[in-house]
């Protein structure tokens, strides 16, 4: 079960494009309770507690039967991902059909969205990296790269740059 909720309230949290100090404050928690939280710790969290971060997240705090969670893992999550690898091998498609300047265009608007996130202290400073990244080099690199499988791709397509240009998810 402490898994289960170290990972919604990570996978939440990185969904809505918030650090760990952003949610603390927005939840009247400590940092440190975040960090202990997310990575399973051992430790016994109050309700409150718990309620306060849900809450930030947009998230339910409720009680289910064992076994009964498959958004979380399992299933769920690999259609999440591969939904996420799908949409960003359509835009990678998409930047090579479109007029070389919209292109253009549209990979500056996705470092600008990196530069944004530094402004505002979201997502890890390797995570934006990674980002920087994989956003240089000519039109047709950027789009290979966002066809690449690794051990960083997932989390990278979780919080994109390229929100903008992104076919809706699949429901």
């Amino acid at each position: 079960m402490r898994y289960i909720l170290a990972q919604s309230i990570k996978e939440a949290r990185h969904r809505s494009g918030m650090s760990q100090e952003a949610l603390a404050q927005a939840s009247g928690t400590s940092r440190i309770t975040i960090a202990r939280l997310e990575s399973g710790s051992t430790q016994g969290f109050r309700l409150g507690t718990l309620q306060r971060l849900c809450g930030a997240l947009g998230l339910e705090l409720s009680a289910l039967p064992k076994g009964n969670c498959p958004a979380v893992s399992g299933p769920f999550a690999q259609l999440r991902q591969l939904d996420a690898r799908r949409r960003h091998a359509a835009l990678a498609a998409a930047l090579l059909a479109v007029n070389p300047e919209k292109a253009a265009d549209m990979v500056r608007q996705a470092l600008a969205n990196v530069a944004l996130w530094e402004q505002e202290g979201r997502h890890g400073d390797g995570h934006r990296a990674r980002w920087r990244a994989r956003l240089e080099g000519s039109v047709r690199t950027v789009a290979l790269r966002l066809l690449e499988h690794n051990a960083q791709t997932d989390a990278l397509l979780a919080n994109s740059p390229w929100i903008f240009a992104l076919e809706p998810e699949a429901k």
